[in-house]
């Protein structure tokens, strides 16, 4: 007696076309669906390497911030790139791709760098400021060890990716009020590294806080780029990390 055969087993394709050559270029909404099919597809799509393939395949786009006012409290920061290429009305060209319920008083977006977005917002019990950091793409979202308070004022120069280690770094100025121990008011440029669970490195160089009065950084070619109101440009390499 012939024995029966199993039909042919046609399963799902191998995660190597599923993840790197489908979900990859997804826009991030539907990146964000995909998360929640399964842990495996949780965990590949938060994995470092592939966040840097899904972010260089989607468009640059300038980013706006709108906030929802229920009364005149501010509920919610809207974060929105402005897509010029859509077609069709307004509507099609900005859509949100994430919402901060507000758990404060405000919420300013103070930089962003390949998708991250570091934000700062205002403590509503002690009036001091803080700083975070924000992944929309993964919703991931996390406090700084950065202040703006009574007594020590961080004020964020730029952000951008260190070359060398693969890390993403904030370039700070910190300020004391001379109220602290001798020894905790180094005044002058500080670098933290997003991840790394060490305090800011300090380097010096006081020249720095004509930079915290300039609303806004250029990262061109590997470098931060401000200018000082009737002054020279001023430069930070961010490979060397050394201002010129």
């Amino acid at each position: 007696m012939a024995r029966a055969t199993a039909p042919p087993h046609h399963g799902s394709l191998p995660d190597e076309i599923t993840i790197w050559e489908i979900v990859v270029r997804l826009p991030p909404k539907s990146l964000l669906r995909c998360r929640a099919v399964c842990r495996a597809w949780r965990s590949a799509t938060s994995a470092r390497r592939f966040l840097l393939a899904h972010h260089a395949l989607q468009p640059t786009l300038p980013l706006l911030c709108g906030y929802n006012f229920v009364g005149d409290k501010v509920e919610s920061l809207y974060i929105i790139p402005f897509d010029h290429r859509a077609a069709g009305q307004i509507q099609h060209q900005l859509q949100p791709v994430a919402r901060l319920e507000q758990a404060s008083d405000f919420h300013l977006l103070e930089a962003c760098c390949d998708g991250l977005l570091v934000l700062s917002f205002r403590n509503t019990s002690t009036s001091d400021w803080r700083f975070s950091v924000c992944n929309p793409a993964t919703r991931q979202y996390a406090l700084l060890p950065l202040a703006y308070g009574s007594n020590v004022q961080d004020s964020l120069l730029g952000m951008y990716p260190h070359i060398p280690t693969g890390d993403y770094r904030l370039l700070t100025y910190r300020m004391h009020d001379g109220r602290l121990p001798e020894a905790a008011t180094q005044d002058g440029c500080y670098i933290f590294t997003l991840g790394f669970g060490q305090p800011p490195t300090h380097i010096g160089f006081l020249d720095a806080e004509l930079l915290t009065y300039i609303i806004g950084f250029l990262l061109f070619r590997g470098s931060l780029h401000w200018h000082p109101l009737g002054g020279m440009i001023m430069v930070f390499d961010t490979t060397t990390e050394l201002f010129w």
